[in-house]
């Protein structure tokens, strides 16, 4: 019987109803030029053909473990995977997604001691070719959620850093729930970040965030989980960084409600009061795009900045 630390890497994968993608997503981990791993296959209650591809795969490959539940939501599919986990490193790959051949390898490669996070799709982070980040600055980067900082795919987590709190969500918080568990991870540790520049991770179609409805009252939760993530000793350091976020989050919901309904919400006003305090001002990009009284040449405008990227 294998135990714990037998594997090099355990690759956790949610999955709900994903017929179309699972085959190619299990192959291309199957594929992986890292050999010595585990994957975890967590079928979420689909109501399609999911489980029995994954049952069938198992049948094919000793490494491969299927694990059926009823619906619960994929934070708490990941948080499944965790506790059966046997890795040293575990790794997050989405349904819809594949991974490089040579990805895994590439970040277990940098996988040290005085390390217990290893960010992969380093290229996303600006201005940043350090191949180690000290924790403290890399707590800022996660805190205004850089790059890929704040989705858990993409990288690698020493599995004792790993814990049930870092998935402790209620079912509801079902966007921005991947930046609270980068939150909560990134204080689990005092040691340095390692940095992969290669690509590791090949993103399928974004089906959540695009179809998502933001309004001032679910990012005013989010904001009650994203300060209490923060320990309230150092909640003064990052408050910069959260105001930065949060006017991330204000565009989006400018995008999906009247400006008279945000306007005068407690996520809004509060940002504001924030922002006061630290003498800070929105860029002119900003102010002019939640000033654009239209809701309809707000969704407009943003859709072609989005086409742009």
């Amino acid at each position: 019987m294998q135990q714990a630390d037998d594997y090099k890497v355990s690759v956790i994968v949610p999955i709900y109803n994903s017929e179309d993608t699972i085959s190619a997503c299990i192959l291309s981990i199957l594929r992986q030029s890292l050999n010595d791993i585990e994957v975890i296959l967590i079928n979420d209650g689909s109501k399609d053909a999911s489980g029995s591809i994954c049952d069938d795969f198992a049948k094919r490959d000793h490494r491969i473990k299927v694990i059926h539940q009823e619906n619960m939501g994929r934070s708490a599919a990941r948080f499944h995977g965790t506790q059966v986990a046997k890795g040293q490193w575990l790794s997050f790959v989405d349904s819809d997604d594949t991974l490089p051949e040579n990805a895994l390898r590439d970040m277990y490669a940098v996988c040290t001691d005085d390390a217990d996070i290893v960010l992969g799709n380093g290229e996303s982070l600006k201005n940043e070719n350090r191949d180690v980040i000290p924790i403290n600055e890399f707590r800022h980067m996660a805190v205004r959620a850089e790059g890929t900082i704040g989705v858990p795919w993409g990288s690698l987590y020493r599995r004792t850093i790993v814990s049930p709190y870092l998935f402790d969500l209620p079912r509801e918080i079902v966007n921005g729930e991947d930046y609270i568990f980068w939150l909560r991870l990134v204080f689990q540790t005092e040691k340095s970040v390692r940095i992969v520049r290669e690509k590791v991770y090949n993103k399928g179609e974004e089906h959540t965030c695009n179809n998502f409805i933001w309004t001032a009252d679910y990012c005013e939760k989010l904001n009650d989980f994203r300060m209490s993530s923060i320990p309230e000793e150092y909640r003064r350091n990052y408050l910069e960084d959260t105001i930065k976020d949060r006017i991330v989050n204000l565009c989006a919901v400018a995008v999906c409600q009247k400006r008279n309904a945000w306007k005068r919400s407690n996520f809004f006003l509060d940002i504001e009061k924030d922002m006061e305090l630290l003498k800070m001002v929105f860029n002119w990009k900003q102010f002019l795009f939640l000033h654009i009284p239209s809701l309809r040449i707000r969704k407009l405008l943003s859709s072609i900045i989005q086409r742009t990227k």
